[in-house]
């Protein structure tokens, strides 16, 4: 309740008591015991409602802390995967100083497969486009457009530029294509 409502309220109780005192009524003990049992009965709702509002708003701090803890802990154990990436990328050049292609070529291999696998982890996939299919909007982002002689390939795509991927079923990078146009006849 706000300061104007029980204003209101006190007001009213007032002119209560005075209606009561001008009509001389009987029960006059009864009706401001009444009054004053209404007054420690508002105040005891309004005290817990405070209560309950302070209540949620600690609870709101708690999550907003817990998530804050999520997050950075969730951030340090991705950095620490990519540290062990970046120090395998350093003892694969380091082991090229011996002229070693075959293991230089291996240790890149190896990489590559662990970074595959931390980004699969983490939720990301490759949104799966292939020459050939119909150029989609939702999924594809058209780099460029290439006149075409068969009518077959209008609107499909000719070319993959960069492939596209999805984060927790949410497109973040786009695939990047080629597109089929027929050719205009004057």
């Amino acid at each position: 309740m706000n300061n104007n409502q029980i204003k209101n309220i006190k007001s009213l109780l007032l002119k209560i008591i005075q209606y009561i005192e001008h009509r001389n009524i009987k029960n006059k003990e009864q009706i401001i015991k009444l009054i004053v049992k209404f007054n420690k009965y508002k105040r005891t709702k309004i005290n817990k409602l405070i209560g309950i509002m302070a209540e949620f708003e600690n609870y709101k701090k708690r999550v907003e802390k817990n998530q804050n803890i999520i997050r950075e802990n969730a951030n340090k154990n991705l950095l620490l995967e990519l540290l062990s990436l970046a120090e395998d990328f350093n003892r694969c050049f380091n082991s090229n100083k011996d002229k070693n292609m075959n293991i230089f070529k291996e240790g890149i291999k190896i990489i590559n497969r662990k970074l595959w696998n931390l980004l699969k982890k983490e939720g990301i996939k490759k949104i799966n486009s292939k020459k050939g299919d119909v150029f989609n909007t939702d999924i594809h982002e058209a780099v460029s457009i290439q006149t075409i002689k068969k009518p077959e390939l209008k609107d499909k795509i000719l070319h993959i530029i960069e492939s596209g991927y999805s984060f927790n079923k949410k497109i973040i990078k786009y695939t990047k294509v080629i597109v089929g146009k027929e050719k205009k006849n004057e």
